[in-house]
């Protein structure tokens, strides 16, 4: 039988009882007892005490753990947020809300891309130095300029050489002299005296577009501070033309290359559908075309009354083509709308001034009555009380209300057959018109033109004024048929300009011209001139890339 006792003084745990009733320690033995049992019973205690001591750390850990826990289950951080709203409790536990969540924020990982660093860093002069190490075609980037990598076989050269020849762009700048624009190109100032004189022996050197460009060659210098002679020089002079400048042996000579141009016009046509200008563009018409082709039908018939969506618009536009591939698009020679493949009406352009006139050779119709100022009417044509006289009397014009120094325009084109004072009208004149029609314009402040002066519709012929029977600056318009006083507003002016004799004759054929063309014709390809046709060029000539020149 085995029963548990208290631990002894000497430290024994466990005793047992045997089946004769002895009693023996276990784990101890008596200093006095010299026996093999004795010292095995000691060589065991020291293990056993070691995992005892563990075993009691692990309990006192975990009772730790446990008080801790206990602690702070009764503090109750983290209670139902849902319940007893507005209490300690609940306001306790917003406290810790608020700090896990601004925990959290705090930790929270940015956005910015993380960046591994170079093994080594590299720059331009890194960048040219791996260039040169490299054998690579120019097309590739090995242009550095180095024919090799710096060793200890390189020698400095005590001058670096020059390039045998410079090729430039050099750009004619507006107001700029074609001599000057050499010379900023680094050409000596007598080769650019004797190239300006050569070209303008070709051509009229004010005639060369601001903006040409103008590519140079120049060959080796004579001598280190000489300039560099010009080995080639060639410009676009005109659409047709292409000057060049070479040399041969020990001189310049210029070589005129003439360019083949097709001048064949363009011509389209097509519906006018929902919208005849969304058409036009549709079917290739130049958009500063399709502008001049409204304007122009615009004036002889109403784009929204007098035109269907079943009509055909027909238009002509001056185009030129180079055989070296530039297009060139001018202004618009002829417009016209088709009905029922009749014109209803046709519009070209003819003469200097470039003015449009109708198939019979009429021009276009021009409104010839403008307002001569730009102010409201304050009193119109009749009867009224006169605001100084002070009884009702006949209102002969219209009274403009403009400010004092207002210029007045000339309301269509005529003589001025009187300019000065003229009692109650103050400083006064008087402009002839054709058709026996003549306007008057009173209460000028200053006068503009002569007696007998011809005068332009838009002209300016005075300034408003108050003078004479006037209560203030305005202007007072008046108009005359035969001599006798009409009311303004009751007649609007029409300019034609009509054509005759030779003029007439002319016109009628070029319009016959202009109706021979093809829609479409100008389109076509056209043959390249083969002095343009160029050989197949290098790589490496192909790829350079010219300095420019400011």
């Amino acid at each position: 039988m085995r029963h548990l006792s208290r631990p002894s003084k000497e430290g024994a745990l466990f005793t047992e009882r045997g089946s004769e009733g002895q009693v023996s320690a276990v784990g101890s033995s008596s200093p006095a007892d010299p026996s093999l049992a004795g010292v095995a019973d000691a060589g065991e205690a020291k293990p056993k005490r070691r995992k005892r001591a563990a075993a009691t750390l692990g309990e006192a850990a975990g009772g730790w753990r446990t008080a801790i826990g206990s602690r702070l289950s009764r503090l109750d951080l983290a209670p139902d947020l849902g319940s007893d709203i507005g209490s300690r409790r609940w306001l306790r536990g917003v406290a810790t809300l608020v700090g896990l969540s601004a925990v959290a924020i705090a930790a929270f990982p940015g956005f910015s891309a993380v960046e591994a660093a170079p093994a080594m860093r590299i720059d331009d002069r890194v960048r040219d130095e791996f260039r040169s190490q490299m054998i690579l075609p120019l097309a590739l980037g090995a242009d550095s300029g180095r024919r090799m990598g710096a060793t200890l076989a390189v020698q400095p050269l005590a001058s670096a050489p020059e390039r045998p020849s410079l090729d430039l762009v050099a750009t004619l700048a507006q107001g700029d002299g074609f001599d000057r624009m050499l010379r900023r190109a680094g050409v000596s100032r007598d080769e650019a005296v004797l190239i300006a004189g050569m070209v303008g022996g070709a051509v009229d050197l004010d005639s060369i577009e601001p903006g040409t460009q103008v590519d140079i060659t120049l060959g080796r210098r004579a001598a280190p501070d000489a300039p560099r002679p010009v080995d080639a020089l060639s410009f676009r002079a005109r659409f047709d033309l292409q000057l060049v400048v070479e040399r041969r042996g020990d001189r310049l000579a210029l070589d005129p290359r003439p360019i083949k141009v097709d001048t064949t016009p363009l011509r389209i046509r097509a519906r006018v559908g929902d919208s005849l200008y969304r058409s036009a563009r549709a079917a290739g018409a130049p958009p500063s075309a399709v502008q001049q082709f409204l304007r122009t039908i615009g004036t002889e018939l109403d784009m929204n009354r007098e035109i269907s969506a079943g009509d055909e618009f027909d238009m002509i536009v001056d185009y030129r083509r180079a055989a070296t591939g530039e297009v060139e698009v001018g202004d618009l020679v002829y417009a016209a709308i088709i009905r029922g493949d009749r014109p209803r009406k046709q519009m070209m352009r003819f003469g200097r001034e470039g003015q449009f006139y109708d198939a019979s050779g009429e021009g276009a119709a021009q409104d010839g009555l403008v307002a001569p100022v730009p102010g409201a009417i304050t009193s119109r044509y009749g009867m009224r009380r006169h605001p100084i006289l002070g009884y009702r009397r006949m209102h002969s014009g219209l009274d403009f209300r403009a400010r004092h120094g207002t210029p007045i325009y000339a309301a269509t084109d005529g003589t001025v057959n009187f300019a000065g004072r003229n009692g109650g009208y103050g400083n006064f004149v008087r402009i002839r018109h054709g058709g026996n029609l003549s306007t008057g314009y009173a209460h000028m402040s200053r006068i503009a033109v002569r007696n007998g002066e011809q005068v332009r519709r838009g002209q300016v012929i005075g300034y408003v004024g108050s003078t004479g029977l006037s209560t203030g600056p305005h202007l007072h318009y008046e108009m005359y048929r035969g001599g006798q006083k009409i009311d303004p507003a009751s007649v609007r002016f029409v300019n034609r300009a009509q054509l005759s004799g030779q003029d007439l004759v002319n016109f009628r054929e070029q319009l016959v011209r202009l109706q021979l063309v093809e829609p479409g014709a100008a389109l076509s390809d056209l043959p390249q001139d083969p002095a343009e046709q160029d050989e197949p060029v290098r790589e490496i000539d192909r790829i350079e890339n010219r300095q420019k020149v400011s």
